[in-house]
């Protein structure tokens, strides 16, 4: 049972590193992201100033807010991609193997106790269909015993009372 405990400990804390792990990486991922859609809109906003421009005079103020807007939507590609190549720490897969160890660890005494179980469930069910053939050798046997040491005795006595 101790045992099984422990395993319960390891797997709850396993499991806890992974979700805080998980959740950290995803806070990073929103953030990214919502860096991402705010500089995307305002490149958005900056290109339609250009087209705005552009078709107005023709030159001059369209190409400053058309390369400005360009950056802007480069940028934003940019985040998106690092935000989507963020992976999960090398500490995370050792928690993931204690955390799987501790699972076949307590599947492995959920089996024994499961066989212990079985065993005393049919110890119970023979007991209760026949309890004399279940008490019989554990009666018998020290009823035998005290028989052979009974027999035994007076031999013994008889052999040390007669002188020689």
């Amino acid at each position: 049972m101790e045992h099984f405990l422990r395993s319960l400990k390891v797997f709850w804390r396993s499991e806890r590193l992974l979700r805080e792990n998980e959740l950290r990486l995803l806070s990073q991922k929103i953030q990214c992201n919502a860096l991402a859609g705010l500089v995307a809109l305002f490149g958005l906003v900056m290109l339609s100033l250009s087209v705005f421009f552009a078709l107005v005079p023709y030159m001059g103020n369209a190409l400053a807010a058309l390369s400005v807007g360009g950056t802007d939507l480069v940028l934003a590609a940019v985040l998106v991609a690092y935000g989507r190549s963020l992976k999960p720490a090398e500490e995370a897969k050792m928690v993931k193997e204690m955390r799987d160890m501790a699972v076949s660890d307590m599947e492995n005494e959920m089996i024994k106790a499961e066989a212990e179980f079985t065993a005393l469930r049919s110890e119970a069910r023979k007991f209760v269909r026949n309890p004399v053939e279940s008490l019989l050798p554990v009666v018998l046997s020290p009823l035998v015993g005290a028989v052979a040491k009974g027999m035994l005795s007076p031999k013994k006595k008889a052999s040390k009372s007669t002188p020689q």
